[in-house]
């Protein structure tokens, strides 16, 4: 605990020295994306053939075994690819101290250097050229999400699993990159992607969850940023979970799919419901894999998931999901950020 709030207090430190160096850096990070428009380019998944069957086993790796060519088969088998010891304990720990700081500013919108400290970043012309896409891409698929409403309330909590855009403290944003670079992120998603990978605005989330109260629907999110972008989402747990543990992990369906999935059956038009999930493909399709902090999960955005259901949780369970995307194929409305 007294190591966490060292790395708390440096972060702080840091923030209050350099909030503009660091706000600048994000500005131009989002302005490098700002008019340019997303154009179709080859994804993994396109053409590629299966090369096992579906059994329902979640693919695994250890980090220093992980290569670009080992998740290229994973997405293309299984849409999903477990990677053990991604972050080693104290890489796991300074990322938790940028969550709960994050939060900790959250938590006092009143105060003065929280206001001063939580500026946010300058949208607007990021968003006035999304209007077009939004328009474009609803006209065909009404979950797409329209980010235009929601771009002056970044610093909201976003639904129950308590949850931050990681933009909103714009210190994380490098702190965390930099993470990524020594790990070697960058240079594996420039060669899964065969172009510069970006990040995004919207889809760049800290979270400190609980489980929900019942099971709840699964989801895609491709339903919120249309199926045509080549996307790898990587989820890294902070926490002890899933399985049998105490802390909600993740529900999904290890199955490649290349196209929305039961949309709309669930409780929303967006959402998937499990008898959904049953009918097409049973029972044992839908796996609960333990994680141990550090661990990481990649997945692209056909695979269906949710939140874990824990009768009897305890903890919250602390992670850091953060949507990559191929700099050519994006999502526009999650406001593409360069790397």
């Amino acid at each position: 605990m007294l190591s966490q709030a060292m790395n708390n207090l440096k972060i702080h430190a840091d923030n209050l020295l350099r909030r503009d160096r660091y706000l600048d850096r994000l500005n131009a990070r989002v302005e490098h994306f700002a008019t340019k428009q997303s154009s179709p380019s080859r994804r993994v998944i396109d053409g590629a053939r299966m090369s096992s069957p579906v059994d329902f086993e979640v693919p695994e790796v250890e980090a220093a075994s992980l290569t670009a060519g080992i998740v290229k088969r994973a997405i293309r088998d299984k849409g999903c690819l477990i990677v053990r010891n991604f972050l080693n304990e104290k890489e796991a720990q300074q990322m938790q101290s940028y969550v709960d700081y994050s939060f900790n500013l959250h938590s006092k919108p009143e105060d003065k250097i929280s206001q001063y400290l939580l500026k946010q970043v300058e949208l607007a012309k990021a968003v006035e050229h999304t209007k077009g896409d939004i328009a474009k891409h609803r006209e065909t698929n009404e979950t797409y999400t329209d980010t235009t409403k929601i771009a002056r309330k970044l610093g909201r909590t976003l639904g129950q699993s308590s949850s931050q855009l990681t933009a909103t403290t714009p210190i994380i944003i490098d702190k965390i990159l930099a993470l990524y670079d020594r790990k070697g992120l960058r240079n594996l998603l420039n060669e899964y992607f065969e172009n510069e990978p970006c990040v995004s605005i919207y889809k760049w989330v800290l979270r400190k969850a609980m489980s929900p109260p019942v099971p709840i629907d699964f989801h895609q999110d491709g339903a919120f940023m249309g199926s045509g972008i080549d996307s790898l989402n990587l989820w890294v747990s902070l926490s002890d979970c899933g399985g049998d543990s105490d802390s909600p992990g993740m529900d999904f369906v290890p199955v490649r799919l290349k196209s929305d999935f039961a949309k709309g059956t669930g409780s929303m038009n967006w959402t998937v419901a499990e008898s959904a999930v049953h009918d097409v493909y049973g029972e044992q399709a839908v796996v609960s894999p333990r994680f141990n902090r550090g661990d990481g999960l990649f997945f692209d955005h056909f695979l269906v998931h949710r939140t874990q259901h824990v009768a009897d949780c305890v903890r919250n369970r602390y992670a850091v999901e953060t949507w990559f995307f191929d700099s050519v194929n994006f999502p526009k409305n999650q406001i593409p950020v360069k790397w």
